[in-house]
This record gives C-alpha cells, structure tokens and sequence, in this order.
C-alpha cells in the first residue's frame, strides 16, 4: 500500500483527470466534458461541475487499493488564478468569478486542494518530464480554447504581481477585428488557438477559396485544417502560416524580454506540429539578434503535461506543509 496524489487539468472544453503514485507514476487518467452551464454568464459558484468532478475523483481512487491515501489534490484551472488563496478570479472562457475553488473541492473530497493557471501546471509538466526537462527558463504557450502561456525563469514560475502574467492571448493584434470572450476586439487567441483557426479556416470557405474543407461535415476543427494541411491543401497550410506568423512575432517580442532557453507549443492545435514551428523559426532566424537562438518545439506529453504539472505542484505544496 502507498500513498498517492490526483493531478486535475481542466480545459475549455474537457477535463482530464490523473492518479498518481508516490513517485509521481501516473496509473490512470480519465477525461470528462467540462461542464460550463452558466456560460456565458459569470457565476463564483459552478456546483453542477464541483459535483462531478469530485464523483469523478472519488471513482478514479476507488479503483486502485494499492493507494492507500491521497495526500494532496493538484488543479490547473484556466485564467486568472491566485493559488496562494485558491481562487480563480475570472476565467472569461469558463465564465468563472471569484471562485473558492480549492476550498470547494477540499470540502467536498476532505483532502488537501491546491490550484494554479492551467498553463503553468501543464508549464511545470513539460519542464519536470516533456519538452524542457533539464532546463531552467521556458516560455510555454498552449493552443486551445484560448491561449496563454507559462513562464519559467531561473527555474521560478512566474505568477506576477496579481497571477495574471503570461495572458499574452488577450494582447491585441492591429487589424483583428474578431470578438473575444474577454469582451474586447483583436485579442491574440482569436487567431492563435484551436478556435481562431477553425474560424479563420471558416473564413477562407466564406470567401471562395478552393479547398478540401469545403467537404468537411459541421464545424471546422483545428484537427481537419490539419489533416487538409498534410493533404497539401494550400488554403489549410495558410491558415496555420497565418497564425504562426501572428503568434511568431509575440513571441519575439517575449523572447527579448526573458532570453528563455526553450518555446514550447502545447495544448490540441499543437499538433499540427511543423506546419506550425518552421514558419515561427523563420522569424527568429531573421530577427532574434542574439547568437544562441531558442529551442522551438511542440510539447512532449500531450494532455499528460497538465496532469504531471499539477500533479507536481500537490506534491510540491505537501513538502511545503511538512516542513512549516
């Protein structure tokens, strides 16, 4: 019998949820739809989603006797979030405000509750084990929902002065004049995440372009301007130079500022790999000065980076109590 930890990743649009040993071995994930029944309204309390996810929670312990205690539960949670107090302030994708989410899901599974910015779990994740094992300052975006990124300098996560550094999706880009959940116009995310390329791609069909995702059933995923993309679909392959070349130069700009040693790409539309990274190395190799120029990769560990991540600050934050 040993002792074990959960690490929870909650997405715009799913949950996965992670048991893991001792020795941060992860034994079984699950992944759950994120329910979100007041959006777009903002609520401070989701009880419909606590609730299943703690039945969730519950049922992935239940299934595995060789854990014989849980000792703390890890949560990314996305936007704006202050772990010190485990409050998500405001997640405009979720519509959550002022949220006691550790609070919440202490009382209701009795165990010890830590959350952080999903971003900076999954940040920590491909740091501990992904893409920048070994290496001690990462910028780490994710490609979803929305977009944002984790920051690592000198080893440190970076939160900020009130834990909102690193929502570079919400950073205007001149000539946008898409909506945002935020509220406001032209935001990054609305071209550089898995729902500005599907509505960029959308566009492209409105506007009589010839492509094969004219023959695509329903909504345009980010996963089928890929695919197109891998067929040689011209149309498909300048949706994600677009947005590579769109995210490539915020990038430079947050590359001058921390000098990191690695840019990660996560999060689903991540996987459109080079289609999205060599037009990103391009702009580096023309305009980043310094002689050592950064990695520039996809992540390693998929939806486990979350997992890891927050699995990882549980276990971070239990030696922290042991040694108060």
């Amino acid at each position: 019998m040993q002792k074990g930890f959960v690490g929870v990743d909650i997405g715009g649009t799913n949950t996965v949820i992670g048991l893991f040993d001792q020795e941060l071995a992860l034994l079984e994930k699950r992944s759950i739809p994120t329910l979100k029944p007041n959006f777009p309204k903002k609520t401070d309390n989701p009880k419909e989603f606590f609730d299943v996810l703690t039945q969730e929670i519950q049922a992935v312990i239940a299934k595995h006797d060789v854990i014989n205690k849980i000792e703390c539960v890890g949560i990314g949670v996305p936007g704006k979030v202050d772990p010190e107090n485990g409050i998500a302030i405001n997640a405009v994708n979720l519509g959550y405000q002022n949220v006691p989410f550790a609070d919440e899901m202490e009382r209701r599974l009795n165990i010890p509750t830590f959350i952080d910015n999903d971003v900076r779990t999954y940040t920590r994740g491909e740091a501990v084990a992904g893409a920048g094992a070994g290496l001690q300052n990462v910028i780490c975006i994710t490609l979803g929902t929305g977009m944002a990124a984790g920051i690592m300098i000198d080893g440190q996560m970076i939160a900020g002065s009130d834990y909102f550094a690193g929502e570079m999706g919400h950073d205007p880009v001149p000539g946008n004049e898409a909506l945002c959940n935020c509220g406001n116009i032209g935001c990054l995310e609305t071209i550089a995440s898995a729902s500005g390329i599907s509505r960029l791609a959308k566009e492209a069909i409105q506007s009589g372009k010839t492509t094969i995702l004219k023959d695509v059933a329903g909504e345009i995923s980010s996963k089928d301007v890929y695919e197109a993309s891998v067929k040689g679909d011209q149309v498909a392959i300048g949706v994600f130079k677009e947005v590579a070349t769109v995210l490539g130069f915020k990038l430079l700009s947050a590359t001058y500022l921390v000098n990191p040693e690695v840019i990660i790409i996560g999060g689903g539309a991540a996987a459109a790999g080079h289609f999205l990274t060599d037009p990103i190395k391009e702009i580096f190799i023309k305009y980043y000065i310094n002689e050592k120029q950064p990695l520039i990769v996809t992540g390693k560990l998929g939806d486990s980076a979350g997992l890891i991540g927050a699995a990882s600050l549980a276990s971070a934050k239990k030696k922290e109590m042991k040694n108060a």
